[in-house]
């Protein structure tokens, strides 16, 4: 029922095979598209300064950007449709293998008897220095885990991942890995939490005796 002419703006995060189906099925009702997933998170969103990557035709982003440019800071065009979506779970996989990495050093270094946090805060100014360290070091060590981002949202995009590869015709075994330990936390009731929460799979898989983790 949307007009002619309109321009349909696609800023939630899915396949790059969705985005060109959707895209294709526009143009067929004279509709323009482009897909346009975000990074950054709620707090992103609010303070407008989320990373948008675009995918789609020039003068689709320029007619866009006045709407872009409310909630985002960095807007790249990344190129035809569907890269936008194919940018966001490179995204996603960097961000699910970092998270995932994270959780096991901490669980290392408490193992160890080695205080986390002063660990983490010399790895800072090294090349493992990130600001995923950065924002998400202190709620693992802590074990803070209420969410600014689901574990369940995060499980979904990594089945993107993989779906993803698998159309371009790549191996991902970080990518394969990765998406195996966040399907073992949702089974084991972490869908609501931060997913930085993969932290109690590197738990679980160390011995650690299960608990209501949903509650925590």
């Amino acid at each position: 029922h949307v007009p002619s002419g309109a321009l349909m703006i696609d800023m939630s995060t899915t396949s790059p095979q969705d985005a060109r189906a959707v895209g294709a099925r526009c143009a067929e009702l004279g509709i323009d598209f482009i897909d346009a997933p975000v990074s950054g998170g709620v707090a992103g969103a609010e303070a407008g300064t989320l990373s948008i990557m675009v995918g789609g035709r020039d003068a689709d982003l320029e007619r866009a950007r006045p709407v872009l440019e409310a909630v985002g800071r960095s807007i790249t065009h990344v190129g035809p449709l569907g890269s936008g979506q194919v940018a966001k779970a490179a995204n996603q996989l960097l961000v699910g293998s970092t998270l995932t990495a994270l959780g096991e050093a901490v669980l290392l270094l408490e193992r160890s008897g080695v205080d986390p946090a002063v660990a983490l805060g010399a790895l800072t100014g090294g090349l493992a220095g990130s600001r995923i360290l950065d924002a998400k070091g202190p709620q693992v060590v802590a074990r803070e885990l209420s969410p600014t981002f689901t574990a369940r949202l995060h499980a979904k995009d990594m089945a993107i991942v993989r779906a993803a590869a698998q159309d371009a015709g790549c191996v991902l075994p970080v990518a394969d890995r990765v998406n195996e330990v966040f399907a073992v936390a949702i089974a084991n009731g972490l869908n609501e939490q931060d997913h930085s929460a993969v932290v109690r799979v590197a738990e679980l898989l160390s011995g650690t005796h299960p608990t209501d983790w949903s509650k925590e």
